[in-house]
This record gives C-alpha cells, structure tokens and sequence, in this order.
C-alpha cells in the first residue's frame, strides 16, 4: 500500500486529486484513501494507473502475489482480483461436514496474470 500511497500522492500532485480520480474512473473519495495508505486499489485501478500513467507495479503477477502474501486473518483473503473470477475457473474439490452447521469447502481457482494493453510483451 505504501507504494500505491507515493506514485497516487505524486499524481495528486501533478494534475490534483479530482483529474486523478477521473482519470482512473474512481471516486475523489476513494482516491483520498489510496493516497492515504488506507485502502488498496482493485486489479482493475492499478491496470488504469498502468496504462494511462505508466506507473509499473511488480506484484501485478496474481501468480506471484498468491506465493509472496502472508494471511495474517481471513479478512485478508477478500483479495482485490477476485472480481476476475469466473464460474468456469472454479472447479470444487471437496465439500466436508466438519461440524454442526460448518462446512468445509476445498477449491481450485485458475486465473491468468492481468494482461495489459499497451504492456511490452515478454518474449
């Protein structure tokens, strides 16, 4: 968040807060709390940062921030690229009874990293 908080208030900065918030097709409300570290961007907000500002995010890659993300608390499971997900990429391993009224549910969910327009592309 502390990245995201630096290239948003620098943007805020150079074109003020309103044209930021524009530009990424959120609310002023919202971008304030990007600025102020307190919320963290959908997938969705960082691509636009990406495309119309040009600002690189390296844990972009969902692959990779599925290895390199401790979950301290199952709030943090609410991750922001979950919007991404289709029915066709959730395929249900195993449905459990593991207590009165619990289940537990075990899945697998595929999902491609974000592809940008505009990215250079790997070759």
């Amino acid at each position: 968040m502390a990245r995201v908080a630096r290239e948003f208030t620098a943007k805020k900065e150079e074109l003020g807060a309103k044209k930021a918030a524009a530009q990424l097709q959120v609310s002023p409300a919202s971008f304030y709390n990007y600025v102020a570290g307190t919320d963290l961007p959908r997938a969705e907000v960082l691509k636009r940062a990406y495309v119309k500002w040009g600002i690189k995010w390296p844990m972009l890659d969902m692959a990779k921030m599925m290895r390199t993300q401790n979950v301290r608390s199952p709030e943090q499971l609410a991750l922001s690229f979950i919007d991404a997900v289709r029915e066709g990429d959730v395929e249900i391993i195993t449905v459990e009874q593991v207590g009165k009224g619990q289940l537990q549910v075990k899945l697998r969910i595929n999902f491609q990293p974000l592809r940008l327009r505009n990215a250079p592309q790997k070759t």
